[in-house]
């Protein structure tokens, strides 16, 4: 019975991450950012920032990585994919949102900082 409802958690935020996929396009060409269906422009990460991670300790990794999505959700956020980011300093970051231009992220950093968050912006990369 729990496997089912995990299963239809899951299900949900698919779902959900697909409806505000296209909501973020349709918002995107209101703003004049008409996008080409054939190239995929890198957008800017607006990356949530938590704890350093330990490297060889799983459960140090797990236990930041926690900690992080604690305070994303304190700060009134609730991701319906929580994507991490490696960076090169070995810091917990969490994809907060991808937006296509750089202005835009800076504008959501902002906001989310007032939120208490520490907030990277980062060009995205695959």
């Amino acid at each position: 019975m729990t496997d089912n409802i995990h299963q239809i958690e899951k299900s949900i935020l698919r779902m959900t991450a697909v409806v505000r996929q296209g909501q973020a396009e349709l918002t995107a060409k209101s703003f004049g950012e008409e996008r080409n269906p054939d190239l995929r422009p890198r957008g800017w990460w607006v990356l949530a920032c938590g704890e350093p991670l330990a490297e060889d300790s799983f459960d140090s990794r797990e236990t930041a990585r926690e900690r992080l999505l604690i305070a994303t959700r304190k700060a009134g956020l609730v991701l319906p994919e929580n994507i991490w980011v490696w960076d090169e300093a070995g810091t917990a970051q969490l994809v907060i949102s991808t937006v296509p231009s750089l202005e835009r992220a800076q504008i959501l950093a902002s906001h989310l900082r007032e939120k208490g968050l520490t907030i990277r912006v980062k060009r995205e990369t695959f």
